[in-house]
């Protein structure tokens, strides 16, 4: 197979060590900076997308896709005619839960926490599968248990505190077994929320078998999935409730975007001067070409070529690092971060196989579009100025 002219002089120009040759090592120069640019912009993209992933897979395993309540914050009955409609036409799995407010005490230490009376535990809890909780027991964060120091086992007491009932009811107190104690990285969840049986939580908060404080959706749901609910209830999703946070996420995104895209747009300045170097360099070999009757179309895609290596060959090396990287942060989590702050405990990270193959073919064409820019200097070129000290 016969290899076109102006590939071997790229790869003659790209790979060629010669005693007295700079264009190798402005080529590899170039590649250094090309491919630190490309990882610094793949690990920026990949801690993004895996925050992001992460606060959205454990919202979503507190909150379940959505959440049914009334606007008043009371509670209501399930066997509403409205409610059982809901139900029964509505994709997906509804749960009921009990929330409210109680004192958690043990020992002499007391703390207000939030009660979540439920049927089966969100996945945060219990990694492997959904379990029930048994009456008698309770589950608390691991926040909540370190400020109390409660361990597993411990028998604790819960106070009920129901915003919703006069002062001078008798409140109720009832024993409790903490049976797991759990950990999420999210702080707001972690120090104040709880969970007990539904059946333990209505007794506590003194509501009648049928009443509930809402009810969950849970399973997978359509993109264009929308309820829609009735006055006094009302209806809102997981990202609806956080749509807060969400938002200062998207704002704190683009920033890290440019600052790490300038990286790579260094990298790309320091293509256009090796490429610039090496045409210096190459002048009386370039202007010999040119008097054995070379086209300059030809010696303008040798150039071309050579950018289009240089960045493809910085690409790959930088996506080769981003992903060793990632693949050692994601098995021994060597990078730590505070979790009261960043709502986890390690640098997450997120193998996004689009936005890698987006940024490779950007650094490949971006390359190839700016080995455009030094080639113009081959127009001007005349063979009697390139050979005349030859």
């Amino acid at each position: 197979m016969k290899i076109p002219l102006c590939l071997r002089f790229s790869l003659r120009f790209l790979f060629f060590r010669g005693t007295s040759s700079f264009s190798s090592y402005a080529s590899w120069l170039a590649i250094g900076g090309l491919s630190i640019g490309v990882t610094s912009l793949m690990l920026t993209a990949s801690i993004i997308q895996g925050f992001e992933n992460t606060i959205s897979e454990k919202l979503s395993n507190f909150d379940g896709q959505g959440r049914i309540g009334n606007i008043f914050g009371r509670s209501f009955n399930v066997s509403d005619p409205f409610i059982k409609s809901l139900i029964n036409d509505t994709p997906g799995e509804f749960s009921p839960f009990v929330k409210d407010m109680a004192l958690i005490r043990f020992g002499s230490k007391a703390e207000g926490v939030v009660i979540e009376g439920i049927e089966v535990l969100p996945n945060i809890v219990s990694k492997t599968s959904r379990t029930k909780i048994n009456n008698g027991n309770i589950i608390i964060g691991k926040g909540l248990a370190s400020s109390l120091d409660i361990k597993v086992n411990d028998r604790i007491y819960l106070q009920g505190l129901s915003a919703g009932g006069p002062l001078s009811n008798i409140p109720r107190i009832k024993p409790f077994t903490v049976s797991a104690i759990y950990y999420s990285g999210l702080q707001e969840y972690d120090k104040s929320l709880a969970y007990i049986s539904i059946n333990d939580s209505r007794s506590l908060f003194s509501l009648n078998e049928n009443e509930v404080s809402g009810l969950i959706l849970n399973g997978i749901l359509p993109s264009d999935f929308n309820l829609e609910v009735k006055y006094p209830f009302y209806f809102e999703t997981w990202k609806e409730k956080h749509s807060l946070l969400f938002e200062w996420i998207s704002v704190q995104q683009w920033p890290a975007y440019i600052m790490f895209g300038l990286i790579a747009l260094v990298g790309i300045v320091n293509l256009i001067a090796a490429i610039t170097m090496i045409i210096i360099e190459k002048t009386n070999q370039v202007g010999i070409l040119f008097a054995q009757g070379a086209p300059k179309s030809m010696l303008r895609n040798v150039f071309i070529l050579l950018g289009g290596f240089i960045g493809l060959i910085g690409g790959l090396i930088g996506g080769c690092i981003s992903i060793v990287f990632i693949m050692i942060q994601l098995k021994y989590s060597i990078l730590e971060i505070p979790a009261d702050i960043y709502f986890m405990d390690q640098i997450p990270f997120s193998f996004d196989y689009v936005m890698f193959l987006f940024i490779l073919l950007m650094s490949f064409f971006l390359s190839l579009i700016v080995s455009l820019l030094p080639i113009r200097f081959l127009s001007a070129l005349k063979p009697a100025t390139a050979l005349r000290y030859e």
